[in-house]
C-alpha cells in the first residue's frame, strides 16, 4: 500500500492522518511532516490519527515517541487517535499505549 499523509485543523488541534505503513520506508516521511507542525508552534495539540495505518514497526514507534517528546518540549500535547487493532497491539505489547494516547475520549479508542 502506498503511503500518504494528510493534515488538517480543527479548532486549536492540527490532525495529521498517516495512510499505510508506518516502516523504515516511511517513518522518516511522517517525522519529517511531524517535526514541521511541531516547529511551527500554532496548536495546542496535535493529533495522531491512526485509523488508515496498516502497519507499524520500530522504525514507526521510535518516530512516534520523538514527535512526542518534540511536541512536549515546545508545549503541544499529542496523541493517537483511533489506532486499528495491529496498531493496537503493538502499543500495547511495547507498553506505549498510555504514553502515546494521551486522555480517551469519543474519538480515542487505545
Amino acid at each position: 500500500m502506498p503511503f500518504d499523509c494528510t493534515i488538517e485543523r480543527e479548532g486549536d488541534t492540527i490532525v495529521v492522518a498517516p495512510e499505510g505503513d508506518v516502516d523504515a520506508d516511511n517513518a522518516a516521511v511522517l517525522r519529517q511532516v511531524l517535526q514541521q507542525v511541531v516547529d511551527r508552534r500554532d496548536c495546542a495539540r496535535l493529533d495522531i490519527d491512526m485509523s488508515a495505518v496498516t502497519f507499524l514497526d520500530s522504525s514507526g514507534l521510535g518516530m512516534l515517541v520523538a514527535a512526542q517528546r518534540a511536541a512536549t518540549a515546545n508545549g503541544i500535547s499529542l496523541r493517537l487517535r483511533d489506532p486499528g487493532p495491529m496498531v493496537r497491539m503493538v502499543l500495547e505489547v511495547t507498553n506505549l499505549h498510555e504514553t502515546l494516547a494521551g486522555e480517551p475520549d469519543a474519538e480515542t479508542t487505545a
